[in-house]
């Protein structure tokens, strides 16, 4: 495929090669076109030179007639139609000798006649030298002969050539070059728009075209800007939007997978103390207990799973509540301290019965906006969690500081780590934890699950760490 470049020199080099072959044209037919214009001049100065003939000719016209000769540059031979007697001659050998080489022309070629005026080429035999002659006749006065050498004809002819192609040498270089120089700027904007269409066909915005030019040219350049930033706008708001649907189809996936494993768990949780009291109870009414020390165990172990099975009902309620959009937090201004007190003196007995080593670290007055009720939740979930997988050494750190103008809430308990894969998964609830130490198949109930609720309505963070000989949790909220 030729380029744009190529083509617009070839036409211009075409258009000038037609105007060199006008010139030659020129150089061939100027001869003839010369030779005509000649004999029209000379046909004029024999229809002047009648006219002064014809008004009474006397020795005062020659003077006239040499001008004549002089302006038209021929020769003028007036003779007498009759006698052949020279009366006038412009030739340097005078009328004198006219007669001695009247003979010595030969017509060697006749070109025409019109209005009593032959003309024809003629030769001097002496000399060798052709002559354009226009030869008029008066048959009862005289005949005007005018002549003039072809040799001035053609060193016109030459002279006007060699003068043409010295013009026009120079200006056909300079022709061809502004040629090129203009071809190569006009077709570098196209070939640089091309390219980038070509990009943009690719899917590459790298870069804009810096066409500056007031004209089509720059227009085009601007428009093939404007629609390079449209299309990349519009790709990258494709992607956004595919990305965003991708992430909201993962993520309803993840929803449903998390919602099944939710319910899967929740009637796993419901379904151990029901079937453990139906069974209790079954025995009970059989009389398959005969001891009363027994009915009493049963008893009491019916008691403990109904009362497993109402934590379990009212945490399910407290999620629920709590991932409602309606549900308000009753914030006030709280003292932590009093708060994180108030929580452990509950405790109390549990660490007591449980041999618990607590550790309590707290900072002096601290103060904050909070739901108190929902904070104290939360720090219990984390001490009941703590309480459940505290290990033999019986250690529970609970901190209490403020950290670049936050409230950090920190429970510890010695233990097993928890697995990397685990660390985001237990926040989710019912999560079933197991672990190569004394975590087999022990399940993380809702309580996790409400903190992380009760910390987000509270705009806070919340988080887990592995320590070298247990885990911490924590609860960080602004002051």
């Amino acid at each position: 495929m030729k380029s744009i470049k190529l083509k617009l020199f070839s036409g211009i080099v075409l258009i000038f090669s037609i105007f060199i072959l006008g010139i030659a044209t020129y150089g061939v037919t100027y001869k003839d076109f010369f030779q005509r214009e000649k004999l029209m001049e000379m046909n004029e100065v024999i229809e002047e030179i009648k006219n002064y003939i014809d008004k009474d000719y006397d020795n005062r016209i020659d003077g006239k007639l040499e001008g004549l000769s002089e302006k038209y540059s021929v020769q003028i031979d007036i003779k007498d139609a009759l006698t052949s007697e020279s009366i006038f001659s412009s030739h340097k050998m005078g009328k004198n000798n006219m007669m001695n080489g009247q003979h010595r022309f030969e017509v060697i070629e006749s070109i025409g006649e019109k209005e009593g005026v032959s003309e024809t080429i003629t030769l001097d035999r002496s000399t060798g030298v052709e002559f354009l002659t226009a030869v008029g006749k008066n048959v009862y006065t005289y005949e005007i002969t005018v002549k003039t050498p072809i040799t001035v004809i053609d060193d016109a002819v030459n002279k006007s050539m060699k003068l043409l192609f010295m013009i026009m040498v120079p200006v056909g270089f300079i022709a061809l070059f502004i040629t090129a120089l203009f071809s190569r700027q006009f077709t570098k904007p196209v070939i640089e728009i091309t390219k980038r269409t070509r990009k943009i066909e690719e899917l590459s915005f790298c870069e804009d075209l810096n066409i500056k030019s007031i004209d089509e040219i720059g227009l085009l350049a601007k428009s093939v800007n404007n629609l390079s930033h449209k299309i990349e706008e519009t790709l990258k708001n494709l992607k956004e939007k595919n990305l965003e649907l991708e992430t909201m189809m993962n993520n309803e996936k993840k929803n449903q997978l998390a919602r099944r494993e939710f319910v899967s768990s929740v009637s796993h949780e419901l379904k151990s103390p029901i079937t453990v009291i139906s069974g209790y109870i079954q025995a009970l009414q059989e009389g398959i207990i005969s001891s009363e020390e027994d009915r009493k165990y049963y008893l009491d172990v019916i008691g403990e799973e109904t009362d497993r099975l109402g934590i379990i009902v009212n945490d399910l309620l407290d999620l629920y509540k709590l991932e409602s959009n309606t549900f308000k937090l009753n914030k006030k201004e709280v003292n932590i301290n009093s708060l994180m007190r108030k929580t452990l003196e509950k405790n109390k007995f549990r660490f007591e019965e449980m041999n618990i080593n607590l550790n309590f670290t707290e900072g002096e007055n601290i103060t904050s906006i909070v739901d108190e009720v929902r904070l104290e939740q939360a720090v219990q979930n984390y001490i009941n969690n703590a309480l459940s997988h505290v290990d033999e050494n019986k250690i529970i750190d609970i901190n209490l500081k403020v950290i670049e103008d936050n409230l950090v809430i920190s429970v510890y308990n010695s233990g097993s780590n928890i697995e990397d894969d685990n660390l985001t998964r237990i926040w989710e609830g019912f999560i079933r934890v197991d672990k190569v130490r004394n975590y087999k198949e022990k399940r993380l109930g809702l309580g996790l699950a409400i903190v992380k609720q009760i910390v987000n309505l509270h705009d806070g963070t919340y988080g887990v760490k592995n320590r070298k000989y247990g885990v911490e949790f924590w609860i960080s909220l602004r002051l």
